[in-house]
């Protein structure tokens, strides 16, 4: 009993502190009794904005040269000359480095022996072969006598058999030295190293008198120098998976050397890998993206670090704002028309997105006289500091856009005032606007012919 009373008494005092909180003064006009009123949230605002907004995929890179070659021997041997130093730009045909071709040269001669051998005993072999068959025609006539045995007519064939084998014995042997003697012949060719393209010797690993080995599968073998074509160049990029769906080939980009940022070259995609990489040691997954070099720039040198930006969507007149005035919301947290506007928008979506859709909402809060009021918004494409809206926002309006903790509290009808930041930035906004009358009325008027008119005053015109 003793609570019920309590509460009956809490309740006569609340609505007594009510009433006397309406009743006013008649000579001031003011409140009898000064309840604390609602502390307005400072906030800071800016207006849309109508012009081009770019959205930008940015990813590191690599600079190298789109032709680049790595110089290797196919022989075993010494340098014994090489006339070309790093940085050296060499034409294609021109001289590297030469092999000591001792060795081959000495081998070349003993295959050429080795032929000249064969080729005389072939000679032998058929003149052998030909006394042969000699030997068994006379057998067959003294057979047709029976001047001769079935035995010896037979061993006759024998010997004219083997002498025919040896012939074609001698033949092969004749066309296996050939093909050594070829083999010697071209590996002594490759002991003089030519350039194979026009370019610049970019790395110089070997010098006279070291010896050089040829690559197997276990060991890659001793690379002498590599050349490059600087006239044509890329950027090896690798992209994120988030973005890699937006970048397509022929896109533009732009190059940012880490030599120096402040003045980008111009690029195009051309081509984006279609399996994704898990560098060591982290868990995003990235795709190679090769980006062709649109400038001839001598400051591009291959093996240098970049920073690239694709341009992977643009609009021309679109609205934007800050992207920190665009907040998310739960449903419950949004007055009922927004959320009847929000579901009418869904209605084509099945319902797995439409769940999805609902569990945060973006709006952004427009500042009416001092209060905020809640706005539906569907957004756009967006770079780094704009985000573009579709619908939801008009040119004229305010848009709160910070600071955090006001966006935060923020809901339809709380009570807002502008930051001091905000109100000097519209002091400024607002001087601008006489000085620009006073220009426009400084300028002389003229008539419907052209002509200057000049102002004056009518109180200092003499008559």
């Amino acid at each position: 009993m003793k609570a019920v009373w309590t509460l009956v008494v809490l309740g006569l005092v609340s609505g007594g502190i009510f009433a006397l909180g309406t009743l006013k003064q008649a000579s001031t006009d003011k409140p009898i009794l000064n309840v604390a009123e609602e502390v307005a949230l400072t906030v800071n605002v800016a207006t849309p904005h109508r012009g081009e907004i770019t959205r930008l995929v940015q990813a590191p890179g690599d600079v190298e040269a789109v032709l680049e070659v790595d110089v290797s021997s196919e022989i075993v041997s010494k340098i014994v000359e090489m006339p070309v130093e790093e940085g050296d730009f060499v034409r294609n045909g021109d001289l590297l480095c030469r092999l000591d071709d001792s060795r081959l040269r000495a081998e070349v001669e003993s295959g050429e022996a080795r032929i000249s051998q064969l080729r005389a005993a072939i000679v032998q072999a058929q003149a052998d072969s030909q006394k042969a068959e000699r030997d068994l025609t006379r057998q067959y006539a003294l057979a047709e006598t029976n001047a001769t045995s079935d035995l010896e007519v037979r061993d006759y064939q024998t010997l004219r058999d083997k002498s025919r084998a040896v012939v074609e014995q001698r033949e092969f042997e004749l066309v296996q030295s050939q093909a050594v003697l070829k083999r010697l012949n071209d590996d002594l060719l490759k002991t003089v190293i030519r350039s194979p393209i026009d370019g610049v010797i970019a790395k110089l690993t070997a010098k006279k008198g070291e010896v050089v080995v040829t690559g197997t599968m276990n060991n890659a073998g001793t690379v002498i120098m590599t050349i490059s074509d600087l006239s044509q160049m890329q950027v090896r990029t690798r992209v994120d998976e988030i973005d890699v769906p937006s970048v397509k080939k022929g896109q533009i980009a732009r190059i940012y050397l880490q030599a120096d940022q402040n003045k980008p070259v111009p690029a195009r995609v051309l081509r984006v890998a279609s399996k994704g990489t898990k560098p060591q040691g982290r868990d995003v997954v990235t795709f190679e993206t090769l980006l062709e070099v649109l400038s001839d720039d001598k400051r591009i040198k291959p093996g240098m670090s970049a920073n690239v930006e694709i341009e992977v969507a643009r609009e021309t007149d679109a609205i934007t704002i800050p992207v920190e005035a665009v907040v998310h919301r739960m449903r419950k947290e949004l007055p009922d028309d927004v959320l009847a506007e929000f579901d009418r928008r869904q209605q084509d979506l099945d319902l797995s997105d439409r769940a999805k859709q609902a569990q945060y909402i973006k709006v952004v809060y427009v500042m009416n006289g001092e209060t905020a009021t809640v706005r539906l918004v569907d957004t756009g494409i967006a770079d780094t500091r704009r985000v573009e809206l579709r619908n939801g926002i008009e040119m004229g309006d305010t848009v709160i856009i910070g600071p955090y903790r006001s966006l935060d509290q923020l809901k339809t009808g709380k009570k807002v005032a502008l930051s001091e930041e905000a109100k000097k930035l519209r002091e400024k906004d607002a001087a601008k606007i006489p000085d620009e009358k006073l220009a426009d009325d400084a300028q002389p008027e003229k008539s419907s012919d052209g002509a200057k008119i000049e102002k004056t005053a009518s109180s200092d015109r003499t008559p």
